[in-house]
């Protein structure tokens, strides 16, 4: 249900901080997302997502193919936002305010196997 604002949301990672600017560093609600990279963040999150169900073996070939292709036709920088916004994601999820506390690190702890393939590219 919530999936374009989940996907915009991580997007604040690669995007600009907001004006005014807010103090508290993991919460900014006026940061605009990087619109460049929405459809690399829905694909790492469906992949996430995927893996979370069935096992991160089951998705090693996708994620490494998807993390080659997004550094070859993207470049590094791309690649990078892409990293910024699963990372700006993972900071974000609160317990016990999004999810229960089992649930927040398994979905971290996917989150960052994602990042460490994409970055391993």
């Amino acid at each position: 249900f919530n999936h374009a604002n989940i996907i915009k949301f991580a997007a604040r990672g690669a995007g600009r901080k907001g004006m005014p600017p807010y103090s508290a560093p993991l919460s900014d609600p006026n940061a605009t997302p990087n619109e460049a990279v929405l459809v690399s963040v829905d694909t790492a999150l469906r992949l996430v997502s995927l893996a979370m169900l069935d096992g991160t073996e089951s998705y090693e070939k996708d994620i490494i193919a998807f993390a080659n292709t997004l550094v070859k036709e993207g470049g590094a920088d791309f690649a990078q936002d892409t990293v910024n916004s699963l990372a700006y994601l993972r900071d974000r999820v609160g317990v016990p305010r999004d999810m229960r506390l089992p649930a927040a690190r398994q979905l971290r702890a996917h989150i960052n196997w994602a990042i460490g393939k994409i970055l391993d590219a």
